[in-house]
């Protein structure tokens, strides 16, 4: 029926991997979680223990193949129906978290996302702060507000999809470093119209990164907007898409690039150090990374 597929990359998963097949074994549900290892440095002996467990097999690679190709490789491993896409730095707090994806499956669903939480109070480290708020204010979305717009609040995070309809679409492997790949494959299932259904069956985000690491991946990110713009074929489908690149064709068309430039050497440590603040600007942080693009 499901199998769970959760690719790992320096984070210890064993909390994650035991509550999930506790709800597995409660439910008597066919099921099997496949965890790939992108080469981690960190945390290897203890998530090598998981492969004892029953149903749960573990793997890790010798080199990094990125975010992309380790999901389509997690989806060449599965042996059922269903795939389960789990990010490693999720937590399970509803008992009837794979209950409820199982409903679902009965329903024959083609996609189904969960959706994500974080934490109501702020972190103690402040140096996780912005990270949380970010998460917050920007990424979290009401199972109705996701439903309103179920292409644009499509996540890789945790949902639930088919297995002849993934492999049909798959991640895009060109995107090797962080940003974006969730993102394109939303594009892909609204292109060939599948249904995208958003329920209340959230995890909660477990992995808040220190601000600086947090703007670093978020600096991949934004490369990884500009090659897809230069690439991707299908540009008005991407443009549509993604907010901070509609603003780039603006910025573009208006011949301002040069301004934006600017910009961005004169006042980026100003916006950093704000973003490392008590009072960070949601806005400042867009603004930085308008200006990071026409930067690179």
């Amino acid at each position: 029926m499901l199998s769970v597929l959760i690719p790992v990359y320096n984070y210890q998963i064993t909390d994650l991997i035991k509550d999930l097949c506790k709800q597995i074994e409660e439910n008597l549900i066919d099921a099997e979680i496949i965890i790939v290892d992108d080469a981690s440095t960190r945390f290897i002996e203890e998530n090598c223990k998981l492969r004892d467990l029953e149903k749960v097999s573990y793997e890790k690679l010798g080199n990094n193949i990125g975010r992309s190709a380790i999901r389509n490789y997690l989806a060449s491993k599965a042996q059922y129906d269903y795939l389960l896409f789990i990010d490693c730095d999720a937590k399970v707090y509803n008992p009837n978290f794979i209950k409820n994806y199982v409903q679902t499956i009965n329903k024959n669903k083609e996609v189904v996302c969960g959706g994500l939480e974080y934490e109501h109070t702020a972190p103690k480290e402040h140096k996780l702060y912005f990270r949380w708020f970010y998460g917050i204010n920007r990424e979290f979305r009401t199972v109705h507000i996701r439903i309103e717009n179920p292409y644009k609040s499509f996540t890789s995070f945790n949902f639930l999809i088919k297995k002849s309809v993934f492999h049909a679409i798959k991640f895009n492997e060109k995107l090797t470093t962080y940003g974006h790949e969730d993102t394109l494959l939303g594009i892909e299932l609204k292109k060939q119209n599948i249904n995208i259904s958003h329920i209340y069956n959230p995890l909660l985000h477990d992995g808040l990164e220190e601000t600086d690491i947090f703007i670093h991946k978020t600096e991949q990110s934004v490369k990884n907007l500009k090659y897809l713009l230069e690439n991707y074929t299908d540009k008005e489908a991407f443009v549509n898409s993604i907010k901070l690149i509609k603003y780039v064709r603006i910025i573009n068309k208006m011949r301002l690039a040069w301004l934006l430039k600017l910009y961005y050497k004169a006042f980026n440590r100003i916006i950093l150090r704000n973003l490392k603040s008590q009072h960070p600007s949601l806005k400042l942080f867009d603004l930085y990374k308008l200006c990071y693009y026409f930067s690179i």
